[in-house]
């Protein structure tokens, strides 16, 4: 069963969950400055979302009320909710500077999932079995991918890119889909965290993001991270955290963290806060000296401008780092003078070329 909506609205989305979100994005102890007047305007970005999350036969439940995680007994997260929160919180978080404009949902019980020995799709039944399987042992010793042809084949989206009709596509759906955390298909198309799909039917760049409903709302904003650093690598041609300090280009020193340059650090990457020792170290309350209320300013850094954090600047939360560590990203108007990039590198992201030719213009 395919249902097809159209102009989606967020209010399926609980207001306290939403004000959650938004207030966490803030951060703590953050002294801001007004940016009234330096913002860039805001970016409407149309996404296409496929909820692989069908009721399944003989029950009155979904597959995330359904299932659970073996040796876990956490409910999954209902995808709707997650698509409303997934948006709310990507415009609070840039600042206002991006807006997603949900334009279609499609309700889907049909699956481009198979395993990698395999050629066949799984159906909904499939689905139900495997992960019905104590420990989900056939999805662990064979491994899934995801058809990403056939998947943009089947709904048009290659089409629908091309006329400008939507930007990217967000899919929810079960853990081991085999799908990737963000991909690009299209003329041009870079490594975002994965290869870029081969033989693409479209021309523009189309993002697909490959979301999973199993986790919460902290790692799907964790995957939209993952993306960003790599469009960023690929706008300023190098990510090397061995660089000396001097020459460190912009977005090597925005992710500089302590532990690679004691002394030094600003916001981190998405892994690593400024003061972590360890991948997802987002609880350490180690004291760390950091720039990253510099940001603000951009382009006018000042590494002299500094103070101590630990993890209490985040609330000691994966949810609150993924928002202090978008907040900081800079989403200002025009072009910085000393590299000639776009000052507003959310733009890079979701158009990626169309911010190359204003960059080039300018």
């Amino acid at each position: 069963m395919k249902l097809f909506l159209n102009k989606f609205a967020g209010t399926l989305l609980p207001t306290t969950i939403v004000f959650l979100f938004v207030s966490l994005s803030s951060g703590k102890g953050t002294d801001i400055p007004t940016t009234k007047g330096r913002k860039a305007e805001t970016l409407t970005v149309k996404v296409a979302v496929v909820v692989q999350d069908p009721v399944i036969p003989g029950t009155n439940k979904r597959l995330h009320e359904y299932f659970k995680t073996p040796g876990y007994t956490f409910q999954w997260h209902n995808p709707w909710e997650l698509t409303a929160a997934y948006a709310d919180t990507l415009q609070a978080i840039s600042n206002d500077v991006i807006k997603y404009e949900i334009v279609e949902i499609y309700d889907d019980s049909i699956f481009f999932s198979k395993f990698k020995d395999s050629d066949e799709l799984f159906s909904l039944n499939d689905v139900v079995k495997y992960l019905g399987e104590p420990g989900w042992k056939s999805f662990k010793e064979r491994g899934t991918t995801f058809d990403y042809n056939a998947f943009i084949h089947y709904y048009g989206f290659g089409e629908m890119r091309d006329k400008g009709e939507i930007n990217e596509v967000w899919v929810w759906t079960f853990p081991y889909a085999g799908m990737w955390e963000s991909t690009y298909c299209g003329k041009g198309a870079f490594w975002l965290n994965s290869e870029p799909v081969e033989n693409p039917s479209n021309e523009l760049l189309l993002t697909i993001m490959g979301l999973n409903y199993e986790r919460e709302i902290s790692l799907a904003l964790e995957s939209y991270g993952h993306r960003f650093e790599s469009v960023m690598r690929k706008v300023y041609g190098r990510w090397d955290y061995s660089q000396p300090y001097s020459r460190k280009n912009n977005w090597e020193l925005y992710t500089t963290y302590d532990k690679v340059l004691p002394g030094h650090a600003h916001i981190g990457n998405i892994h690593f806060p400024p003061n972590g020792q360890q991948d997802y170290d987002v609880k350490n309350q180690l004291e760390v000296s950091t720039a990253a209320d510099t940001w603000a300013n951009y382009p006018n850094i000042e590494n002299e401008r500094r103070r101590k954090v630990n993890c209490s600047e985040w609330d000691c939360s994966h949810l609150g780092y993924m928002c202090w560590w978008f907040r900081h990203i800079p989403h200002y108007k025009g072009i910085n003078p000393n590299d000639g990039k776009l000052n507003n590198w959310w733009h890079y992201v979701v158009d990626y070329n169309d911010a190359i030719k204003k960059q080039t213009v300018n």
